[in-house]
């Protein structure tokens, strides 16, 4: 299929596009066209706007009076359990600072990085404050480039100690960065 050109208002330009003879897939969720097809145009894929931010959780408007498009997306919620809340990643490439808020029993954190298969670090921290308040935290992480994963996730693992028999508990995993 050829899609009819069009005339940009600006310069006159014509541009031939051709429907994609592949899926496309978001989340897991492969796009159905749902009337509106998939275009390729010079090796690159064009999709329907509205329809891509509604696979994505986004809002798709368009602003009449500034003229323009606007994508908003709601803020992510940062993950929680009993121990930990708000907990929020930044940085890449093995330097992470991981930060929240943590009520852990006696001010203890544990916390963990593996790789999908290994353990990379391993270790705790000390909070202002003990259960039941809560205290911040923030955890500066590095993961030596030789250590990175080919292909994998990174993952944060915090937990505290049981003061009843030590095992594990209230964890909270938390992915890094995926390579």
């Amino acid at each position: 299929m050829t899609a009819i050109p069009s005339m940009a208002a600006t310069n006159k330009t014509a541009y031939t596009l051709s429907e994609a003879t592949y899926p496309i897939e978001v989340n897991g969720s492969v796009y159905t066209g749902q009337g509106l097809p998939v275009l390729t145009y010079k090796g690159n894929t064009y999709v329907p706007l509205r329809a891509m931010g509604d696979m994505l959780g986004a809002s798709v408007a368009w602003n009449e009076k500034l003229g323009k498009v606007v994508i908003s997306s709601g803020a992510a919620i940062a993950p929680c359990n009993n121990a930990f809340c708000d907990v929020l990643v930044t940085g890449s490439g093995g330097r992470y600072t991981v930060t929240g808020k943590g009520r852990v029993f006696e001010g203890v954190m544990q916390y963990a990085v593996e790789d999908g298969h290994d353990y990379l670090l391993e270790g705790h921290q000390q909070l202002e404050e003990g259960a039941p308040a809560w205290a911040p935290f923030s955890l500066e992480i590095t993961i030596p480039s030789e250590q990175l994963p080919a292909n994998g996730t990174l993952t944060l693992e915090l937990f505290e100690n049981s003061a009843k028999d030590g095992s594990r508990i209230n964890e909270l995993s938390i992915p890094l960065e995926t390579f």
